[in-house]
C-alpha cells in the first residue's frame, strides 16, 4: 500500500473516497489510503502531494516502456499539444525556444523531416557563370547629341 503525505500550504484538507473521508493535516502521512485515490495525488500537477511505495500495475508500466509518440523515430502530428511538439523536438536534440508557437514548431518539423533538395550551384558559381558571357553591344549614333530634333 502506499503512503500519502500532504506538504500543501492549507493547514488541513480531506477528500472522500468511495463514501471514506480521509482527513490531512499538514505533514500528515497516512497510509489507509486506496492505491486509486494515492494514483490521482501521485501527479505532477499536485505538488502539495507526496506519495511514495505506489505499486505501478505491469500494463502502465508496459505502456510507458512502449510509447513511442515523443521518440526521435515517431513521425510529427500537427495535433499534438505544443508540449509534445517540444518533447518530440527534445528527443531529437534540438532546442526549441520558448517563444516557439505551435505553428513555427510544426513548420520546423516539417524541415525537419523533409529536408530542402542540395542546391547544385552555389550562387558564386551561377554569378560567374553570368559574367564569363560577353555583353551585347550597344551601336550609338554620334550625331545624335540625345536632345531630340532642333
Amino acid at each position: 500500500m502506499a503512503t500519502v503525505e500532504y506538504v500543501g500550504g492549507r493547514s488541513y484538507a480531506e477528500f472522500t473516497h468511495e463514501g471514506v473521508t480521509y482527513g490531512f493535516a499538514r505533514g500528515t502521512i497516512r497510509d489507509d489510503i486506496p492505491e486509486e485515490l494515492a494514483t490521482r495525488f501521485d501527479h505532477p500537477g499536485y505538488p502539495q502531494w507526496k506519495v511514495n511505495g505506489l505499486n505501478s500495475s505491469e500494463e502502465l508500466l508496459a505502456i510507458v516502456e512502449h510509447d513511442d509518440s515523443t521518440s526521435s523515430e515517431a513521425d510529427f502530428n500537427s495535433n499534438w499539444t505544443r508540449q509534445e511538439m517540444i518533447k518530440w523536438f527534445s528527443a531529437r536534440g534540438e532546442s526549441t525556444p520558448r517563444t516557439s508557437t505551435k505553428a513555427s514548431l510544426v513548420a520546423r518539423a516539417e524541415s525537419l523531416l523533409n529536408p530542402a533538395p542540395e542546391v547544385e550551384e552555389t550562387v558564386e558559381e551561377v554569378v560567374a557563370e553570368e559574367n564569363t558571357e560577353e555583353p551585347e553591344a550597344v551601336v550609338v549614333d554620334e550625331a545624335d547629341d540625345g536632345e531630340g530634333e532642333d
